[in-house]
């Protein structure tokens, strides 16, 4: 007997071209019904059902006219940034912030709580979901009303979906459950992701990543992380751990890592591990590398080697297109990084010496906020069978 039901696969294939059309239209920026239709190769008719009742949600807006075929102007439709808002919040050393973004990425109200590392987990998890209402009970109505879920950027090592955090280093948290913690107080649906996944997707989407499907991003701050996507999709790995690149070893009798290993990149290249090398801060250190001085030379110099044949072994492994080099160390001190480009290709094998653009991220401040938020909206766009 035949399990095949009409309806019920009917409805199935209808959502998966709802959120597919819903998909290229924000992959696009701006398209018309027709370059729609000629994309999916389905006909004018159903496009057209589809695109009404996605206006009718709220989600899709008309917005002017082109040049269509044989002279006919062709209406453009773009993502309505006002159709829905998600809550962003950035978990970082001592500080939380909260906003409430755009699907356009744009932050219309932030909140930023500060908070001591040492405190407990549920104590550090009270507060997130305290500011979330806080800074939702304060917003337009209308606003608060077109919430749909909260997206959380932490570090640490975070299980996916399920949001729990295995490890967070920073605050010595071990098998924190944040994500069932706070959608027990708040009532929204709650996503939670490792920082540098939520800076890459929020540069995928809304900064300078958006034409980089295939990608890396390589995150440099008080430690090192590495985030993969390949074919617009975020890598994951057995344990939600592909991309951790600050634990490849780069010496394996070389300096004590403070995850017990020896020679790890993070070891050479992070800020944390470069100051205790030298027992100087680390602008301190800038300053005197500026000033030529021989020690200062030594340790950014060997920093940038060690950086350089980092981004070509991911380079040989995974064929981006595109690497995003971001974190504190390559936004405030750009020396790091001078000159990057042409000292990786020396490292890099030949076939694959010319395939790579090296970027820097576009988002300032606020790409944490607008990161988090980038997490909810890349889950709310995709169309996998697997999901619908």
């Amino acid at each position: 007997m035949s399990t095949f039901n009409l309806k019920y696969d009917q409805g199935r294939v209808r959502k998966y071209h709802y959120f597919m059309l819903l998909s290229l239209i924000q992959k696009h920026k701006q398209i018309s019904r027709t370059q729609l239709a000629n994309l999916t190769k389905m006909s004018h008719t159903s496009i057209g059902k589809i695109i009404k009742e996605l206006i009718n949600d709220g989600l899709v807006i008309e917005v002017g006219q082109i040049e269509g075929e044989v002279g006919r102007r062709a209406t453009l439709l773009e993502i309505n940034s006002n159709g829905s808002y998600i809550v962003g919040v950035e978990v970082d050393w001592n500080a939380i912030k909260i906003g409430i973004v755009a699907l356009n990425g744009k932050v219309l109200d932030k909140k930023y709580l500060e908070f001591d590392a040492k405190q407990e987990a549920e104590t550090v998890l009270d507060r997130i979901a305290d500011g979330i209402s806080a800074l939702i009970e304060q917003i337009n109505h209308e606003i608060a009303e077109k919430i749909i879920a909260v997206g959380i950027s932490i570090p640490g090592l975070i299980t996916w979906p399920d949001g729990e955090a295995l490890i967070v280093p920073q605050f010595h948290w071990e098998k924190v459950q944040i994500k069932a913690y706070l959608e027990k107080k708040i009532d929204y649906i709650v996503y939670v992701d490792n920082h540098v996944r939520t800076v890459l997707l929020a540069e995928s989407l809304f900064g300078n990543m958006t034409e980089f499907h295939d990608s890396v991003c390589i995150y440099i701050g008080s430690g090192v992380g590495g985030a993969v996507m390949m074919n617009g999709e975020i890598l994951r790995g057995h344990l939600n751990t592909l991309g951790e690149i600050g634990h490849i070893t780069m010496e394996p009798n070389g300096a004590m890592c403070d995850c017990g290993r020896l020679g790890c990149l993070q070891t050479y290249v992070c800020s944390s591990e470069i100051e205790k090398q030298s027992q100087r801060p680390i602008q301190e250190i800038f300053a005197a590398y500026e000033r030529k001085e021989s020690w200062a030379v030594t340790l950014i110099d060997r920093a940038r080697h060690y950086l350089c044949l980092a981004i070509a072994n991911v380079i040989c492994m995974y064929n981006p297109k595109g690497v995003l080099l971001a974190g504190p160390m390559v936004q405030e001190y750009p020396i790091l990084v001078k000159d990057i480009e042409a000292i990786t290709s020396k490292y890099v094998w030949s076939p694959l010496n010319q395939s790579f653009h090296l970027i820097h991220p576009s988002i300032g401040k606020d790409s944490g906020v607008i990161g988090a938020s980038a997490l909810v909206l890349n889950e709310f766009l995709r169309f996998t069978n697997d999901d619908i």
